[in-house]
């Protein structure tokens, strides 16, 4: 009789241990399953959305060819730019970077026109000669006439030039908001001065051109990678 207990107790060992063994291997199997299925719903899901912003860039934002912006060299760095350009003695140089820099207008209730995508991105400008480099942080302006703005100045202070690579401004250097300036030292110093060096509305307008599109090619190859790295195995 005892031998017969010991029988039935290993047997019912043995079956529990088949049962609870099989539900892992299930529920992995499960999960396989739906990890699949979340594959595809998402790369499906990828390639609707990167052929929308592809009509959206052909029928809003001009096609693929990128815009310029006159008067500058211009060079890209993933999401920053940088646009450069002689002035006399002076070296002028842009750069922003459009990160976080897209708005998208107000939908018109009298239209039925989907919103159109706008690049703000903020933006700095150096001059740079005889070892010193006056510098403007800025910020770009709608000025309420249709596809023009203008710049607002927020900072802008006197550093030592970049040196060997070496763009840092020290953390001693005084730098003063642009709110509180004298209306007519404004004038010159915000306005015709920076107009001389070809920072003015022209160029703020073909710099938003410029950045709304570059912005939406980026933003449609960040979602091809995503849609390459998903897919891979």
């Amino acid at each position: 009789m005892k031998s017969m207990q010991v029988s039935r107790a290993i047997a019912r060992l043995a079956s529990s241990s088949l049962r609870l063994g099989a539900r892992p291997a299930l529920r992995q199997a499960v999960r396989f399953s739906s990890s699949d299925s979340v594959t595809k719903d998402l790369t499906q899901r990828l390639n609707e959305e990167i052929e929308a912003e592809k009509r959206l860039e052909n029928e809003n934002l001009g096609g693929s060819a990128q815009p310029s912006i006159p008067g500058f060299q211009l060079k890209t760095k993933d999401a920053e730019v940088r646009l450069t350009k002689k002035h006399g003695s002076e070296d002028i140089l842009v750069v922003f970077n459009v990160n976080h820099s897209v708005d998208v207008e107000e939908d018109d209730p009298s239209s039925d026109a989907a919103p159109v995508p706008v690049a703000l991105p903020p933006f700095s400008v150096e001059i740079t000669k005889s070892g010193k480099r006056l510098c403007f942080n800025m910020v770009l302006v709608e000025t309420g006439d249709e596809d023009q703005f203008d710049f607002r100045v927020e900072e802008f202070y006197v550093a030592p030039a970049a040196k060997d690579g070496n763009e840092d401004v020290p953390d001693e250097v005084y730098a003063s908001s642009g709110k509180y300036i004298d209306p007519n030292l404004h004038d010159v110093l915000f306005v015709r001065y920076l107009e001389e060096r070809g920072i003015d509305a022209e160029f703020c307008r073909n710099l938003v051109q410029f950045s709304t599109h570059y912005e939406h090619q980026k933003y449609v190859g960040l979602l091809s990678h995503i849609r390459d790295f998903v897919s891979q195995n």
